[in-house]
């Protein structure tokens, strides 16, 4: 496959594209399931209520090129560097968005754009997996601010669907810390 953007924007709107009808398929896999979660807050959600959230969301892959040709591939730390950059400057003015949340540290350590909005709390993670203790991962994650053209919104980040380290009632409560914190603001 080839990393030109003309191949990779379709794929992945081709990908989603069924998220927002009421229909699912078993094919597809548990990161979209994860993903019905998190936008339903629900654990087995109803897939007429999940695609109804996704009507009302976007997805961007922040890396603008394939991650490889099988399971466990990550994206290249340039792509998701590069994406950012395309995110800020293409893709927010346009769909205005007023909470965006970045899924997987990894990826939100190499968005450089935005700075931590003070005065905000944290989302805490309180059901964090720590698999019986062997490695701390991070449950406070701090609240930022991202300005583009026309707008700011909030944003924060989850471990990846893909590693099972937050639970789905974690990420669905991120989603809703930003809601929450998005609309006090105004």
């Amino acid at each position: 496959m080839s990393d030109s953007l003309e191949v990779t924007r379709p794929f992945t709107r081709d990908v989603f594209r069924g998220m927002a009808e009421p229909i699912r398929h078993p094919e597809d896999g548990p990161f979209f399931k994860a993903l019905d979660s998190v936008l339903t807050a629900d654990g087995k959600p109803d897939a007429q209520e999940a695609a109804d959230a996704w009507r009302r969301v976007a997805f961007a892959n922040l890396s603008q090129a394939f991650a490889g040709s099988q399971a466990n591939q990550r994206p290249r730390n340039k792509e998701l560097l590069a994406g950012g950059d395309v995110l800020v400057e293409e893709i927010l003015s346009i769909l205005k968005p007023t909470v965006v949340l970045a899924l997987g540290r990894t990826t939100w350590r190499l968005l450089r754009h935005g700075r931590r909005e003070e005065g905000l709390p944290p989302f805490l993670a309180r059901e964090v997996n720590r698999l019986n203790g062997r490695r701390r991962y991070i449950e406070r994650r701090d609240i930022w601010s991202l300005d583009y053209a026309g707008g700011s919104a909030l944003m924060t980040w989850v471990y990846h669907p893909s590693w099972n380290v937050d639970t789905w009632q974690d990420r669905a409560l991120a989603l809703h810390h930003l809601i929450d914190q998005a609309q006090e603001r105004r």
